[in-house]
C-alpha cells in the first residue's frame, strides 16, 4: 500500500502540504492519498511496538490500528493547524498505544510468573501505585489553566521532549519552557501529588 503514496511514509511536510490541500479544496485524490497515508503510518507504527513486544497477540494488532484510524478519521476535520496533520497523528498514536498498554497490563496474570511470594507482591503494589499516580496526574493536569493543559499532557503523560511540543503546538522553544515551568510550579501545589512524592521517596 505503502507504494502507492506519491511520497514516502516519513516525508511528513508532503504529508501535511497533502492534508491542507484536501482541507482547501475539499478534493477527493487528496482525501484518498491522505486517507492512505494514515493507514500506513497507523499500521507500522504499531507493527513496530508489536515486534518489539512478544507478550501482545496478532489479533490485537488488527484491532488497535482499526480503532486508531477511525479515531483520526473521526477527529481530523477538528484539526486548527493543517499542517501539522502528521505530527498530530503521531500524537493519536502514541496516546492510542499508552491507553492500550495500561488498560491491557492487569491482563497478565503476576501469579503464573515463577517469582518469589514477596517480589509479586511488590509487582502488584508498583501497579496499583503506578496506575493511582497516573490517575492523579490526569487530574492535576485537568485543574490547569486551558493553555497549559496540552504541554503538560504532552511532557508528563506522553514523554514529548520541549522540541517536539513546540512543533505540535507551534510554539517557540523557550516558551515551552516557561509552560513547563509554570506547570511545574503547579503540581508542587498539589496536594495529592506532594503525597506521593513524599511516599515513593521515603525509605
Amino acid at each position: 500500500l505503502a507504494c502507492r503514496l506519491p511520497f514516502a511514509i516519513d516525508e511528513s511536510d508532503c504529508v501535511n502540504e497533502a492534508f491542507a490541500s484536501y482541507m482547501a479544496t475539499r478534493d477527493l485524490g487528496q482525501k484518498r492519498i491522505v486517507d492512505l497515508w494514515t493507514y500506513c503510518y497507523v499500521r507500522r507504527y504499531f507493527l513496530i511496538k508489536f515486534l518489539r513486544e512478544t507478550r501482545f497477540q496478532a489479533s490485537e494488532l488488527d484491532q488497535v490500528v482499526e480503532k486508531t484510524y477511525r479515531k483520526v478519521e473521526r477527529a481530523h476535520t477538528a484539526i486548527e493547524r493543517h499542517d501539522r496533520y502528521a505530527q498530530w497523528v503521531s500524537v493519536v498514536c502514541r496516546n492510542t498505544f499508552v491507553n492500550f498498554v495500561s488498560r491491557r497490563q492487569p491482563l497478565t496474570g503476576l501469579e503464573t510468573c515463577d517469582f518469589p511470594a514477596e517480589e509479586l507482591d511488590r509487582a502488584r503494589d508498583l501497579d496499583v501505585n503506578a496506575g493511582m499516580i497516573h490517575a492523579a496526574l490526569l487530574r492535576s493536569i485537568a485543574a490547569l489553566p486551558l493553555f497549559l493543559q496540552a504541554t503538560a499532557r504532552m511532557r508528563f503523560v506522553e514523554n514529548l521532549s520541549n522540541e517536539e511540543i513546540g512543533r505540535i503546538v507551534g510554539k517557540r522553544t523557550p516558551t515551552i519552557r516557561a509552560y513547563i515551568h509554570k506547570i511545574n510550579k503547579r503540581f508542587r501545589s498539589d496536594p495529592e501529588l506532594c503525597a506521593w512524592a513524599e511516599y515513593l521517596l521515603r525509605d
